[in-house]
């Protein structure tokens, strides 16, 4: 069952009407992609963590006190391998909160940031300056890429 209403004649209040124009303003151009949100360091990080040829775990790993001492108690060479192993696959990452931004092309809505990244693998912390972009989609999702880097 419905009710029918009267149609409202009122007028919505200045304010009311202001923000629903820079609401919808804001909505045409898309949002400005940012370095240091969130949802972007958790992306880096992401994309360097699921690298299986991460070059800064692999470094962190080989000069841990803990794992060589953990490895060398190994009976097998297979026992060392997956204590190896387990030691990349526990290695806790984080991305620097101060972040650099190379770039930025409006045009485009795509910008170049770098930031130092750490990795920890038992009793050892190695870091990485990486460079990365960051790209808002015209649909307004969020594109991030890693450059590869080397030692």
């Amino acid at each position: 069952m419905s009710i029918p209403m009267k149609p409202s004649r009122k007028r919505p209040p200045f304010a009311l009407w202001w923000f629903s124009v820079l609401l919808l303003l804001n909505g045409c151009g898309g949002a400005e992609p940012e370095c240091d949100s969130l949802d972007t360091h958790n992306a880096v990080v992401k994309i360097i963590s699921g690298d299986s040829n991460n070059a800064l775990v692999t470094y962190a790993v080989k000069n841990s006190n803990s794992v060589a001492a953990m490895a060398s108690n190994a009976n097998t060479e297979a026992e060392k391998l997956a204590i190896l192993e387990r030691a990349r696959q526990g290695a806790v990452y984080r991305l620097e909160d101060t972040i650099l931004i190379n770039s930025r092309n409006r045009a485009t809505r795509e910008i170049t940031c770098s930031g130092l990244l750490y990795v920890t693998v038992g009793d050892t912390i190695a870091q990485k300056q990486v460079g990365f972009k960051v790209e808002r989609t015209t649909d307004g999702k969020m594109s991030v890429s890693v450059d590869p880097f080397l030692f």
